[in-house]
């Protein structure tokens, strides 16, 4: 079997690196044509670009690769007539397919390793320097809620989590009662930290007899645990975020009864939407033929091709449904690639 393991892995892995960094060089190079004038005078941002781009680019690339290696990989082994001889020793569909399979699941592992990392935001650092000639972007007039507080943030930049100019207004029972204004602040580890912090507490009765405005001065203050520059940045603006990221915030905007489809369809769409590939592998391997003899192998190797491509493009749109909020994210991008699971599994055990 360790022979049978590195012939079949050699033809498959050696077909799919050639696809994927040819659709890589392919996506990038039309991007930089169409882009070339808008790009910054900077050699380093224009690398930069290029590297950004070039990830943001595996999204789309690295599926579609996965299916087209295997189409390119049984229509080379029928050509030869090796898929057949491997037949005729004994081996069956399902373990002529096993491996292809499971290094179809091992890359998709490993991108959605990746999304749980600043690899995850290589489309906002691509569109910030193509469009603002800066890697991280800030972000201006930010107003969200948080607990019982409401915060208005005058700038955030996420690259060095920092913000300027925050004020905080606490409502208990539908009143404010407090107004914190802070000149700057970081996140550091699961908090901020303020500097220069100006309170102001209103009284609750406003009466002419009673205790007025309290102020109170402070050099440095924590608060606002687990409330990541992330989490601010993706409730301000369509970004990206990374698994860890949107989980995070999933959990916190929950809490607030703040609809969390948006980042739902963000979360599901880094976890699950890859493994269509490999599902889409397993279906279409059994209809491949076992010899290529009374057959157009050109055609069958077209026909697959668009069918990849139709089945990618359905679920593309699935995406688009769910993040504009026509589909639920579970029906939307969990539900097709549950289906296309259950209708490869049931080939696969068919063919025992």
């Amino acid at each position: 079997m360790s022979v049978f393991f590195r012939f079949i892995s050699a033809i498959y892995l050696k077909s799919f690196f050639i696809i994927f960094f040819s659709l890589v060089l392919f996506f990038v190079g039309v991007d930089l044509l169409l882009n070339f004038k808008n790009l910054p005078d900077s050699a380093n941002l224009d690398i930069l670009y290029v590297i950004f781009l070039s990830f943001s680019a595996m999204s789309y690339i690295l599926p579609v690769s996965l299916v087209f290696a295997l189409i390119m990989s049984l229509i080379s082994m029928i050509r030869s007539n090796e898929l057949v001889s491997l037949y005729a020793l004994g081996l069956s569909k399902n373990h002529v397919i096993l491996y292809p399979f499971l290094w179809a699941l091992f890359f998709c592992l490993v991108y959605v390793g990746l999304n749980s990392t600043p690899f995850a935001y290589a489309e906002n650092y691509k569109g910030n320097i193509l469009n603002n000639a800066v890697l991280a972007n800030q972000s201006d007039n930010i107003f969200l809620k948080y607990n019982e507080q409401f915060i208005y943030i005058s700038k955030l930049d996420p690259l060095q989590n920092k913000v300027m100019e925050m004020k905080i207004f606490d409502i208990k029972d539908l009143k404010l009662t407090q107004v914190s204004e802070i000149s700057s602040a970081f996140f550091d580890r699961d908090h901020w930290v303020f500097d220069n912090i100006k309170e102001i507490y209103l009284p609750q009765d406003f009466n002419l007899s009673k205790e007025g405005l309290k102020l109170a001065e402070y050099d440095k203050m924590q608060a606002l645990y687990g409330f990541k520059p992330r989490i601010i940045e993706g409730a301000a603006s369509v970004n990206s975020n990374s698994i860890i990221d949107a989980i995070e915030g999933i959990r916190i905007f929950s809490q607030q009864g703040i609809n969390t489809n948006a980042l739902k369809t963000e979360l599901y769409i880094l976890i699950f939407a890859p493994f269509f590939a490999p599902f889409l592998m397993l279906i279409m391997y059994y209809f491949f033929p076992a010899i290529g003899r009374f057959f157009n192998l050109a055609f069958i190797g077209f026909v697959f091709l668009i069918v990849t491509l139709v089945v990618w493009g359905v679920l593309f749109l699935f995406l688009r449904l769910s993040e504009n909020g026509v589909l639920i994210p579970e029906l939307g991008i969990i539900f097709p690639v549950l289906c296309l699971s259950l209708a490869a599994l049931f080939l696969f055990f068919k063919h025992r």
